[in-house]
């Protein structure tokens, strides 16, 4: 059995807070892309908006991103909603380092293994995009914590380049939780 005694709940209310802390939000995740304007359709269809689109040419984006020979990019800034205070995708796609291949995302190995939006109505999700050229791994599966009440539906997906993402829904008394 897992253990949950002491671990942090994604449904508190942040009392804990610290009033100075100088981390303040969880801003971005960035993912590589080999087509922006392929990446950035498929995650309008998903729900994100575009905050940004920009090109940027800058010879130090070798040294901070420790890219050799990069000094071209472009990136877009997405997000589900208009709220500054959620958290975006960051897709990049490299101009003189080329992304090639696929993602190789894989759900046991370290590092980041996929992301994951939150849904209400996960089979009106996956209704809506099983037609419109969306890569499902599965349907929606339950998956029910060890109190047997509350748990998470959960539908796992590929972007274009092969990224991992879920849907997740929350159910029983874990869905009344704001």
């Amino acid at each position: 059995m897992p253990r949950t005694r002491g671990a942090p709940s994604i449904y508190s209310d942040n009392t804990n807070k610290k009033k100075d802390e100088a981390m303040r939000k969880f801003w971005h995740v960035g993912i590589n892309v080999t087509d922006m304007d392929k990446s950035i359709d498929f995650y309008r269809r998903i729900g994100f908006e575009v905050v940004q689109d920009r090109e940027v040419d800058d010879s130090n984006l070798a040294r901070a991103f420790m890219v050799e020979g990069a000094s071209k990019l472009r990136f877009a800034h997405l997000r589900l909603n208009d709220s500054p205070d959620e958290a975006m995708l960051d897709l990049i796609e490299w101009r003189d380092a080329r992304s090639e291949g696929r993602a190789q995302s894989d759900l046991v190995h370290p590092g980041l293994c996929r992301f994951s939006i939150l849904t209400d109505d996960i089979d009106a999700e996956y209704a809506r995009l099983a037609d419109d050229d969306v890569e499902f791994l599965h349907s929606p599966q339950t998956i029910m914590g060890p109190d047997g009440v509350k748990g998470w539906r959960l539908l796992f997906a590929r972007d274009p380049d092969g990224t991992l993402f879920h849907f997740a829904e929350l159910v029983g008394q874990a869905a009344t939780v704001s």
